[in-house]
């Protein structure tokens, strides 16, 4: 029997990943071959076309990870800016909402989680439009193959005796 593999070991355990440590190299190095390389035959618009497919599938999980980073940094800012706000004591005694809602949105701590956030939602971003190159990558070289295909096959797409499947 195969071990269980369950959707919480692709988002991992812990609440805030270290997304700027996520290993691109395998994703650029695919979208560097979709760029200088081209199908030349059907084998090669086929490959091209897995290769699409494995970093598009990388960054699927590396996405899941970004979202759940972005929810909890978005979680903890409210967080602290509240606990800030309700501590914050003005100095001369009498302390006002406006002084609580200054206090929280300048707060050092509240800073430091709004850069995190910030860095985690441009990481997403990034993702997100690499994810799509690929994906469009792969149904380019998808359309090459099938193209590739019916010239092979000899396939006429004006005749009515056209294969299923390569319409």
């Amino acid at each position: 029997m195969t071990e269980q593999l369950k959707l919480g070991d692709f988002l991992g355990t812990e609440l805030e990943e270290d997304f700027m440590s996520f290993n691109m190299s395998e994703i650029q190095e695919v979208l560097n071959n979709l760029k200088s390389i081209d199908a030349i035959d059907l084998p090669h618009a086929e490959l091209l076309q897995q290769q699409a497919l494995r970093g598009a599938d990388i960054i699927t999980e590396y996405l899941g990870k970004i979202v759940k980073t972005v929810g909890y940094l978005e979680s903890k800012v409210n967080s602290v800016k509240n606990k800030v706000s309700l501590e914050y004591t003005a100095p001369e005694g009498r302390t006002t909402t406006d002084m609580r809602i200054w206090a929280s949105g300048c707060s050092p701590e509240v800073e430091l989680i709004s850069i995190a956030l910030a860095k985690a939602k441009a990481s997403k971003m990034v993702l997100e439009k690499k994810y799509s190159i690929l994906i469009s990558s792969h149904y380019h070289y998808k359309e090459i193959a099938a193209g590739l295909r019916k010239t092979i096959l000899g396939i006429n797409p004006s005749r009515n005796d056209v294969a299923e499947g390569y319409e």
